[in-house]
């Protein structure tokens, strides 16, 4: 393969990632795709991708604006990332979902101030929903992102294997869950 192609493969890959997470910050980008800053203005400078609020943040559209939520979730898989086989956009009440080359399945969900009692209401619900149908048991994993310290203890989720603490500047603390 010469290296036109590669480069065009690996800048599709790009695409792809990006518009299967929506707008992310560059910082996050470069632990996905190593080396491939020339890729990046390639795909900026041909308008196939925008920086968003004056450069930290990439996009596929250039309207998009950065949603919290997904751009931590992105950054909690990022720091897992040797351990990841495959991951994808998740169903809400997460925001990711990552098999890990273990084989185990884990879901990354970032739960907001004042969050807490209907996330943990779900899940009491879904309990007792498989409860009643003699529904297998609930093996996934969980990482579970949080903006205050004081949100772990208000949480009961089950397979909460780590949390995280989304510092105001963006950078996560990683804590043991239950």
């Amino acid at each position: 393969m010469d290296n036109t192609n590669e480069f065009r493969i690996k800048a599709e890959e790009i695409l792809d990632f990006i518009e299967t997470y929506g707008v992310l910050k560059y910082a996050h980008l470069e632990k996905f795709f190593p080396n491939s800053a020339k890729k990046f203005d390639y795909l900026i400078k041909n308008k196939r991708l925008f920086r968003i609020d004056g450069g930290p943040y990439i996009s596929a559209d250039q309207d998009s604006r950065p949603d919290k939520t997904i751009i931590a979730a992105v950054g909690v898989l990022g720091d897992v990332l040797g351990k990841v086989s495959t991951h994808s956009r998740a169903m809400p009440p997460a925001q990711v979902s990552f098999i890990t080359n273990d084989g185990d399945y884990y879901e990354i969900i970032y739960v907001g101030h004042g969050m807490e009692a209907m996330i943990t209401a779900a899940f009491e619900t879904q309990a007792a929903v498989r409860k009643r149908i003699h529904a297998h048991a609930d093996t996934t994993k969980r990482m579970i992102i949080v903006e205050d310290k004081s949100q772990m203890q208000r949480l009961h989720i089950p397979g909460t294997m780590r949390f995280a603490l989304v510092q105001p500047d963006g950078s996560l603390t990683y804590y043991n869950g239950s």
